[in-house]
């Protein structure tokens, strides 16, 4: 069976909508012209969207879809801060529901709590939290479903790569197309349901730290612009940020529209502006961690720019990952960004009772951060010298469009 992500559907969708095309012209009987007219848009919509989910492997299998898209659970039950993890070697995913008092919003998200979360000897531990961001278009649910979140985490553990964290998956956005993408616009208040009310809500029902140094966030595509985004303006909020194929620019996502298309709540929300402007008199910063895949020819520039501007503050580790398709390349560089997360935000007295043996099989390495240069000028400023990471507005020298 021909899942959703075949390179065989997809070419039989574009034949498809050819031979539509043909008929449409060719025929004489007009309802029969209209017919195939609106037949061809409807197979040239879904082949594109076949085109899109091939390109970037979103998904695998029909089931995977279908939940995504049609709210279903994934078979991932409810939990709640009493979740028994009963099997001695994994944790419990599950959903749960969280409320936004500040925001007013209240939706469903995923949470995973590690085996020792029910384990008597640690009852007494508040373990770290990584805030986990799905991409645009998404759900939690995607975690498990595509990137098998538990399973990493569980495998992780069992060697001794990680120790236990509870990782918080939240919704980024709103219901059907209301894509928000983390940021506070003059509509929407998803930076405040993210940063704040989901936060205020995990401390107040799950046994974690409340030491913002012991929190991370971590997401890819969108969720990587969400994570970026967030840290670099909450700075205090984090201790750690690792961003998976991400975008660094609301104009290059859906963060733009949210944001009404407003220059300047634009540039306050575009990590790689951000990042520019920093110095070495900057706040104390969250440590970064960045990769991209090189098949991308959009995001691995832009990821590359990030990082070069990242590093005059900071060392960021720069991570090339040339997988095939952009799921894998999220599935490759997963364990690893677990397990610097962990290396992060554990405290020393966390570390010693759950020590790092060895390394990951199969973790990629971090690189150094290519140079990145670029002579552009923009309708808002003069041109970009060599080297420099960041245009003051404008499109990106490398000319990409816009990220869907």
């Amino acid at each position: 069976m021909l899942g959703p992500d075949s390179r065989v559907l997809t070419a039989l969708l574009i034949a498809a909508g050819v031979a539509l095309l043909v008929a449409t012209v060719r025929l004489r009987f007009l309802p029969v012209k209209v017919l195939c007219g609106a037949a061809t848009i409807m197979v040239a919509m879904t082949g594109g969207v076949a085109a899109v989910n091939y390109y970037y492997g979103y998904y695998t299998s029909w089931g995977q879809l279908a939940a995504d898209f049609n709210g279903g659970t994934g078979n991932l039950g409810v939990i709640t801060a009493t979740t028994s993890t009963t099997a001695l070697g994994s944790g419990r995913i599950g959903w749960v529901q969280y409320p936004g008092r500040l925001s007013g919003y209240s939706r469903r998200g995923l949470i995973y709590l590690p085996p020792q979360y029910s384990q008597a000897r640690y009852a007494h531990l508040r373990f770290p939290v990584v805030e986990l961001f799905h991409g645009t278009p998404g759900t939690p649910l995607t975690w498990s479903t595509v990137l098998r979140i538990g399973q990493v985490a569980d495998s992780l553990l069992a060697q001794h790569l990680i120790g236990p964290m509870v990782l918080v998956m939240p919704a980024i956005n709103g219901t059907g197309r209301n894509y928000q993408d983390c940021v506070n616009g003059p509509a929407v208040n998803d930076e405040t349901y993210l940063l704040k009310d989901v936060r205020r809500d995990v401390l107040a029902r799950y046994r974690v730290s409340s030491d913002p140094s012991q929190w991370g966030a971590a997401g890819y595509s969108s969720g990587g612009y969400c994570a970026a985004n967030l840290a670099l303006r909450h700075p205090a909020s984090f201790g750690a940020v690792a961003v998976l194929n991400g975008y660094y620019r609301a104009a290059d996502g859906p963060a733009a529209a949210a944001l009404s298309n407003n220059q300047s709540l634009e540039a306050a929300n575009s990590p790689l502006y951000q990042a520019e402007q920093l110095n070495l008199n900057s706040s104390p910063l969250p440590a970064f961690w960045v990769a991209a895949g090189t098949h991308d020819k959009a995001d691995y520039p832009a990821a590359a720019m990030f990082a070069t501007a990242m590093n005059r503050v900071q060392q960021v580790p720069f991570v090339k990952l040339s997988a095939s398709d952009t799921a894998n390349a999220w599935s490759a560089a997963l364990p690893a960004a677990l397990a610097w997360l962990w290396q992060q935000l554990a405290p020393p007295d966390v570390r010693v009772q759950f020590p790092v043996r060895g390394t990951a099989r199969g973790l990629i390495s971090s690189i150094p951060v290519p140079p990145v240069k670029a002579h552009y000028r923009g309708p808002c400023g003069p041109a970009v010298r060599p080297g420099r990471a960041v245009l003051p507005c404008g499109k990106l020298p490398f000319g990409q469009a816009r990220k869907a």
